[in-house]
This record gives C-alpha cells, structure tokens and sequence, in this order.
C-alpha cells in the first residue's frame, strides 16, 4: 500500500466522526454546535504539552 500524508485539518475530521460515532453506540448525542468551556480547553491544553 502506498503512503499518504494526512492533514491535521484530516485528523481533526476523523476525531469528530469517531467521537460522534462513540457517543451514539452509547445512546448519547454531541450536540450541533457545542462549544467547549474554558476550563476544557485549559485541561485539554495541558494534556497536549505533557504528550
């Protein structure tokens, strides 16, 4: 099989479908348009620089 470079615009994509689909095989639902709050977005931020 032949390689292929993959976008970061690509990735965020696939994260969203698979979150999505995650969420409906367990009867739940990410609402149109959610955003995150700040305190989230500061946790998921800290995370990132520890990885």
């Amino acid at each position: 099989m032949k390689r292929k470079d993959v976008t970061r615009e690509a990735l965020h994509r696939a994260a969203l479908r698979s979150t999505r689909a995650s969420a409906a095989l367990e009867n739940r639902s990410v609402p149109v348009g959610v955003t995150r709050s700040e305190r989230v977005e500061r946790f998921l931020a800290a995370r990132k620089q520890r990885i």
